[in-house]
């Protein structure tokens, strides 16, 4: 079923359910009102008729009986033995009513013959000292047919109701349903052209309908953007592999032709497939480090005292090279939630890039600020460009092709540490300067005690 389908019978359903009760309630409401309403002018009748009893003599009751008598209706007395002593009718067959005798005073409606009778029934002590019943019975058939045109009313109106709030509820689904039509109009474009169209929000209303499309159109973006790098990355990464097979692929051919004779080309070709070959290992190790599991880090993260694992780190790498590296914690423990490899990852390539541009003495820097951690590596070296820096995260970015290809560079780096600074929950920057250095910061979140 459709959901302007949905939505039109819903509204018309509850509004029927609305208007019977509604319409029930007015009409119970209105039949009581109008029969407690005649049942108390006739008890105002019967309470004025025993005032002119207890006034006027046993000769005179009758004659008082007989000036109270309502026009479509009868009066009586009646005695304990629920017989009437005193009758009178405006019609005869109102004869056959019975009513009954009862020692406390009541009103009742009751039926005879088609005819709806109001009663009312006081009691009374006679000039005996007998306790009687003054009774009054009206005929109130035209107060019930005025409570039937009221039935009728409620039900013509609730027609007309009914039926205009269909047609409005069928215009107002179509409107609600327009925009996702268009989502969905939209969305088979996309399977069937495969392409990254977006939905045309019109009008200025923030409602939900608009912040719909509004965030399709976003998710709709970052798809297109995600696409696109994909290619790129696909597209950088062939080319990648592709320079040091051809590489590969020529020197064993020059092998072959004049390797078995000439000693300086076989030592010039087996350093050469050596050096592509470390450098395809090493690129494919990059590309399947971005293909890491975010959930395989978040499960194997732990509390830990991360400044003696800088340090080490450190250590390390200051074992292979004579690069100065300072480090300054403004503190003996800062603690964090990190997988520890991933980590260790991440400063790698953060200090490795630095040693990579810069001659000078690197600046490692680990600080709290709140409640984040941040982990500075600063070089003097030569600095990034202000047009490349945007895209020094991206994958196979890189700054300079040639200057990359000389210091073993594949632009997977930084991009890598970026990955894993988010899965961590935190964030990576960078400050540059052309011919000063950079700033690479890390925020991690601090690990509660």
């Amino acid at each position: 079923m459709r959901l302007s389908t949905r939505i039109q019978l819903s509204i018309t359903v509850l509004l029927i359910c609305l208007l019977i009760i509604a319409n029930t309630a007015i009409y119970v409401l209105f039949k009581c009102t109008i029969i407690e309403s005649e049942q108390q002018r006739l008890l105002n009748t019967a309470n004025t008729i025993l005032k002119e009893l207890n006034t006027n003599s046993e000769s005179s009751t009758e004659q008082v009986l007989r000036a109270y008598l309502i026009n479509n209706g009868m009066i009586k007395v009646v005695g304990s033995d629920h017989h009437p002593v005193h009758e009178f009718v405006t019609d005869k067959r109102y004869r056959s009513i019975v009513t009954s005798f009862k020692d406390d005073q009541y009103e009742q409606v009751l039926s005879f013959k088609q005819s709806q009778f109001a009663v009312v029934s006081i009691p009374m002590i006679n000039s005996e000292g007998e306790v009687m019943n003054l009774q009054i019975v009206e005929n109130i058939d035209s107060l019930m047919e005025n409570v039937t045109d009221l039935k009728w009313v409620l039900v013509f109106t609730s027609i007309v109701v009914i039926t205009l709030l269909f047609i409005a509820s069928w215009i107002l689904g179509n409107i609600i349903s327009r925009p996702i039509q268009r989502l969905i109009y939209t969305m088979k474009t996309i399977e069937e052209k495969e392409s990254y169209e977006q939905i045309e929000i019109s009008g200025k209303n923030n409602d939900e309908l608009n912040e719909l499309a509004a965030t399709f159109n976003r998710m709709i973006a970052k798809l297109e953007n995600s696409y696109m790098k994909q290619e790129q990355f696909v597209s950088d990464a062939s080319h990648e592999l592709k320079t040091p097979l051809t590489v590969i692929s020529s020197y064993m051919k020059l092998l072959r032709r004049w390797g078995t004779t000439r000693a300086d080309v076989m030592e010039e070709a087996m350093t050469a497939i050596e050096s592509e070959s470390s450098r395809m290992k090493y690129l494919t190790e990059q590309l399947l480090q971005l293909a890491v599991s975010e959930e395989l880090i978040e499960n194997d993260r732990e509390r830990m005292n991360i400044v003696p694992v800088v340090h080490k780190t450190i250590e390390r790498l200051q074992m292979t090279d004579a690069q100065e590296i300072h480090f300054s914690p403004d503190s003996r423990s800062l603690y964090a939630d990190v997988h520890e490899q991933s980590f260790i990852q991440l400063l790698v390539i953060l200090l490795d890039n630095a040693r990579k541009y810069s001659n000078d003495a690197i600046h490692v820097a680990l600080e709290e600020e709140n409640n984040w951690i941040k982990l500075s590596v600063e070089d003097r070296g030569i600095g990034i460009p202000e047009d490349a820096q945007p895209y020094v995260f991206d994958r196979l970015y890189r700054v300079d092709q040639v200057r990359s290809r000389k210091t073993g560079g594949a632009g997977l780096g930084l991009s890598i540490a970026k990955r894993i600074s988010e899965q961590h929950g935190g964030s990576i920057s960078m400050k540059s300067v052309e011919g000063a250095g950079s700033v690479f910061t890390v925020i991690l979140p601090k690990s509660e005690a």
